[in-house]
Order: C-alpha cells, then sequence, then structure tokens
C-alpha cells in the first residue's frame, strides 16, 4: 500500500518547479527523471550515501567532497568511497585494466571527477537562490531515519539558503510512528522495495506522486526514460 501525507504540501496555485533528489541510491534518481521527464543532474543523483553524510554535505557547501588523498578504492573494489564526505562513488570512476577500481584508477580519473561535482555544486546554490519552487526528496530506504532527522534536514537546507522556497518529501519502505511529529514543510510517503529491481516499483512511486502539484513540464524536458548513470560523464 502507498500512503501520502499531503498536509505539507503548498497549495494548487504554487506547485513545484523542480523536484531533486537527496540519496539514499540510485533508486531515487532514476524515479524522479522518470516521473518528471527532467533529466538535467543534481548533485546527489546515482550516489550511494546515507543521511549524515547529505547533511554534513549541504552544511559544508560540499568543500570537503573528493579531496586528493581522501577516496579510495572500497567494497572490494566495486566502488569508490570518498572518506571526507563519507560518499560512495559506483559510476564516476571506470576500472582500468580488470573490472576492479584500483587507486591508480582512481587517482588518474580524480581531477575529471571532482570538476564534474563541483560543476554540479555551483548548479545546486544556483538553483537554490533562484525563485523555482524546490521539492526535495529524501528516500529513506532502510526505514532509518525519524521526524527529528527530517527537521533536522530542513533547518540544514534553509541555514545554508536563507529564503529558498522549498519542501521536503520523506519517501520510506513503511510509515513512520512519529509522523505526527513532522514539522511544516516536511511530507511523507511509502513506496515498497521491488524484490531484484533497483529501480524500484513504479506504480508505487507513480501513486506517490500523483498527489504531488508540479509545474507544468517543459516540452524540452519531457522525456520517457531516465539517464543510465554511466552515460551522464558531463552534467545536463
Amino acid at each position: 500500500m502507498t500512503h501520502l501525507n499531503p498536509a505539507a504540501w503548498s497549495d494548487a496555485n504554487d506547485p513545484y518547479d523542480v523536484c531533486v533528489g537527496l540519496g539514499y541510491h540510485c533508486e531515487t534518481t532514476y524515479q524522479l527523471r522518470r516521473i518528471t521527464g527532467n533529466e538535467s543532474a543534481h548533485f546527489f543523483d546515482w550516489l550511494d550515501l546515507d543521511f549524515d553524510a547529505v547533511i554534513e554535505t549541504i552544511t559544508e557547501d560540499f568543500a570537503h567532497v573528493l579531496r586528493p588523498g581522501r577516496v579510495e578504492p572500497f567494497s572490494d573494489g566495486l566502488c569508490a568511497l570518498d572518506r571526507g564526505s563519507d560518499i560512495r562513488f559506483f559510476h564516476d570512476f571506470a576500472p582500468g585494466e580488470g573490472r576492479l577500481l584500483t587507486q591508480d584508477d582512481i587517482d588518474r580519473q580524480l581531477d575529471g571527477v571532482r570538476a564534474k561535482f563541483m560543476a554540479l555544486a555551483e548548479r545546486w546554490r544556483a538553483l537554490a537562490a533562484s525563485s523555482a519552487h524546490v521539492l526535495y526528496v529524501h528516500h529513506d530506504a532502510f526505514d532509518e531515519c525519524a521526524a527529528r532527522d527530517l527537521a533536522r534536514l530542513r533547518h540544514t537546507i534553509a541555514t545554508a539558503h536563507p529564503g529558498q522556497r522549498f519542501s521536503l518529501l520523506w519517501l520510506r519502505r513503511t510509515p513512520p510512528a512519529d509522523a505526527a511529529d513532522l514539522a511544516p514543510g516536511i511530507a511523507w510517503g511509502t513506496v515498497a522495495e521491488a524484490a531484484g529491481r533497483w529501480e524500484g516499483d513504479d506504480a508505487q512511486w507513480d501513486e506517490v506522486f500523483s498527489a504531488v502539484p508540479m509545474a507544468p513540464r517543459r516540452t524540452d524536458a519531457a522525456r520517457s526514460a531516465a539517464t543510465h548513470p554511466m552515460t551522464e560523464e558531463t552534467p545536463a
């Protein structure tokens, strides 16, 4: 069952212009692009990171991401771990010979990957400074957060970008026990896990977003499929 609490939504006269994912992993990026048709890249797209890493990255204005000497192979070479930000990069560093990342692979590609994410950080700042009404979506894929955590996230964004018009959508696998404690500007919904499908359950995500007031899509942004992370070499 999918449930959405719409109490935090603005009215239909103030719909959201942009949806921006805040982790936990690739399911969020895939679904937001599929649903909105907007494939413009955002900083946290296709990354694997826990809630605290999102908070710290925004608080530090992206300053500790991908610093030289802090990125290393992780999970037996399946991804790169940035020790400075605790972000896991599964798609931005390509292995050389063989199928697993080495330190040499990471060091050789670090400047290019860092340049990409610094451009995405600047895009984040520009969006936050604009008049756009933004819906930030955090997918709590393992039901680890509580209402107080989402309040902390909202405070973090509001402090970093005073005056930005935004709301938060907290998506979980099961309903939160403390939903009544959610602060204004935070809504929640549930999307069940799709066994064996990293993209998630399309129908459940569609049901949640059927209740979200979105501004009409621009024609040039309406695409039917989400871009795969390995084809996204530069911010689009």
